[in-house]
């Protein structure tokens, strides 16, 4: 069991069981000089240390973004601009991506931890999101134990299922997206489509809107 934050970065600047699986095509943040000593790149602007709410994406980007932006992310992301803006219908006040917001109870995480080659449309294989939801995902969630999870797009979705092991439910995450399940340890599980371009084509923004203040009714009835 995991015992302190420091631990996952630890283990998330050591893996590299993707990387030898598969040599040139996803690459460690640790092998920069500029890598930050962080759980989830991601985290830099959410990453509250007792959140209510945990949020897993699909993955920080390719290995030119994070060049680019140095181990950050671009201030105009339209990503995080859309969640920041879900988020508020959910209720859940968030400071300006990416600076970091230690206040705001939620912390942000991916289905896969290293970055990858080529493109940001480059296809995350199956194995790596296997990989890191047992290495990585899995000791996050134990460690912060939040009451709810948010799975953000079909990548997100298949990590949280191999985690918390659900069966039972929808696998395609736009027959998911819209209605939640409670894991055996009690913890409530949000699938909802991702917020960018591609992920509001799939479900419409109206309807994301209701799936997040759906989470943010959740959120508002834990004890204080």
């Amino acid at each position: 069991m995991i015992d302190s934050c420091s631990e996952l970065v630890v283990c998330r600047k050591g893996c590299r069981i993707c990387i030898e699986r598969d040599p040139g095509k996803i690459h460690n943040g640790a092998d920069f000089d500029f890598d930050p000593p962080v759980v989830s790149h991601w985290s830099q602007w959410l990453g509250h240390k007792r959140p209510k709410v945990l949020i897993v994406g699909q993955d920080f980007g390719d290995i030119g973004y994070f060049r680019r932006y140095l181990g950050s992310d671009d201030p105009k992301n339209p990503t995080n601009q859309n969640l920041r803006e879900l988020l508020h219908y959910a209720g859940i006040a968030a400071g300006d991506p990416p600076a970091a917001d230690e206040l705001t109870p939620v912390f942000l995480t991916n289905s896969i931890l290293c970055l990858k080659e080529g493109t940001m449309a480059t296809p995350i294989k199956p194995r790596w999101v296997k990989a890191c939801a047992g290495s990585h995902l899995l000791p996050l969630a134990q460690f912060l134990r939040a009451p709810i999870v948010v799975s953000m797009g079909a990548t997100a979705w298949r990590a949280v299922r191999l985690v918390f092991g659900l069966s039972g439910v929808p696998v395609k995450i736009t027959l998911a997206a819209g209605s939640s399940w409670s894991a055996q340890d009690g913890t409530r599980l949000f699938p909802v489509c991702h917020c960018s371009g591609l992920g509001i084509r799939n479900r419409s923004w109206p309807n994301q809107i209701s799936d997040w203040q759906q989470i943010g009714e959740a959120v508002h009835s834990l004890e204080p």
